[in-house]
């Protein structure tokens, strides 16, 4: 057995770990990130790639995305790296009465934390976007939304992590998180060189839809299951639009990238497990793309892949300090929508330990609001990034 010590060993390489990694170096503590595959590999390279703070649960869940926005503006600068940030903005659809009422409602609250976004009728619409189908009614848009690449974000918050004095351990594999006395005492690992104890008085805790399955062995129990979604990505076409087009009606997303391919999903809908393979059975869904924008049956997909989400009972994320163990701090359960959210949950991790507290209030994200409600429901706002 191999022994190290760390200030903070941070479980878990998707963007939440990363960028906390990153934000404690830039501030002087150098942690050890353990990531058991490599860092960006799971949900926050695999998702939809949205920087969105519209359409969000809670105004909490929207300004902790407008703070993130904020740092994504200037990312690649921070990150001496290339990281295909577009803020190009994001439409969110109505075909129906019903969901326009639920639209202009969340404008409202979303006019109330000053997120600037505008309802359009369908000829405000149709002016602007003629490309799409018939029958939407009218949208909501966010100009300050956007996309980035999720595969280039997370890895480049590492390498800017290392350069800055993290160690970072990729095909690393957490066994367990040592405790003393009601107190975070080190962490079991192992890796190519054999086995690990590692020294530290705190564990952030964001390994994603895993994260249960480690914290059941500190009697802690995280309500939080998998969720697959499917992505694709066509070939090359000609410019159509730069927004993140989304329609729960027509149950499908469609966003451009840098490299003028479209990136089409399904909005509100997922399989509950850890598969990633994607079948001929599942290629058929991205068929719903000519429901959105007619113009992409005539595009070839290139490519299909598939990640694992960690979703909680009301899909927001778990965040903040355990109650009953000191040093242990959770960042998972972002349910599908955290990629946006990586750069601030990394600055208010940070904070948190450094700081004492966060410049956010994060006590809506802590884990205890689940000791009542546990029962899983599905919100028409989340599921596109």
């Amino acid at each position: 057995m191999q022994k190290t010590d760390a200030q903070v060993v941070i479980i878990g390489g998707g963007i939440a770990g990363c960028a906390t990694a990153y934000n404690l170096a830039r501030r002087g503590v150098h942690a050890l990130l353990l990531e058991r595959t490599t860092f960006g590999f799971e949900a926050s390279g695999r998702n939809a790639g949205g920087v969105r703070a519209q359409c969000r649960d809670t105004s909490t869940d929207r300004l902790l995305a407008m703070r993130s926005i904020e740092l994504w503006q200037t990312l690649h600068q921070t990150l001496e790296t290339e990281v295909e940030y577009v803020q190009g903005g994001t439409i969110r659809l109505a075909a129906n009465e019903e969901r326009l009422a639920d639209l202009q409602a969340q404008s409202e609250e979303e006019l109330a934390d000053g997120l600037q976004v505008e309802m359009w009728n369908p000829e405000q619409l149709y002016r602007h976007s003629p490309f799409l189908a018939a029958g939407f009614i009218g949208a909501k848009y966010c100009a300050t939304d956007g996309v980035a690449n999720p595969k280039l974000v997370a890895p480049a918050f590492a390498a800017t992590a290392a350069r800055l004095g993290a160690r970072t351990w990729e095909h690393t594999e957490v066994d367990a998180v040592l405790t003393e006395g009601g107190k975070v005492v080190g962490v079991q690992a192992h890796n190519k060189e054999g086995e690990w104890t590692i020294e530290t008085p705190l564990v952030v805790h964001a390994a994603g839809p895993w994260t249960p399955q480690l914290s059941s062995n500190l009697d802690i129990t995280i309500p939080m299951r998998p969720s697959r979604t499917i992505i694709a990505r066509t070939e090359p076409t000609r410019p159509m639009f730069t927004e993140f087009i989304s329609s729960h009606d027509a149950g499908v997303f469609a966003r451009p990238d840098k490299r003028g391919s479209i990136h089409i999903g399904a909005v509100g809908r997922s399989l509950s497990d850890f598969d990633e393979v994607t079948d001929a059975d599942i290629h058929a869904y991205v068929e719903q793309r000519v429901n959105l924008i007619p113009a992409l049956g005539e595009v070839d997909i290139a490519e299909v892949w598939s990640g694992t989400l960690a979703m909680t009972p009301d899909s927001q994320p778990v965040m903040g300090r355990v109650d009953g163990l000191e040093g242990y701090i959770l960042a998972a359960g972002f349910s599908g929508h955290g990629f946006c959210l990586g750069p601030a949950v990394g600055q208010q991790v940070s904070e948190l330990i450094l700081d004492g507290e966060s410049s956010l209030n994060l006590d809506a994200f802590a884990l205890s609001r689940f000791e009542e409600h546990t029962e899983f429901t599905t919100d028409s706002r989340q599921g596109t990034g």
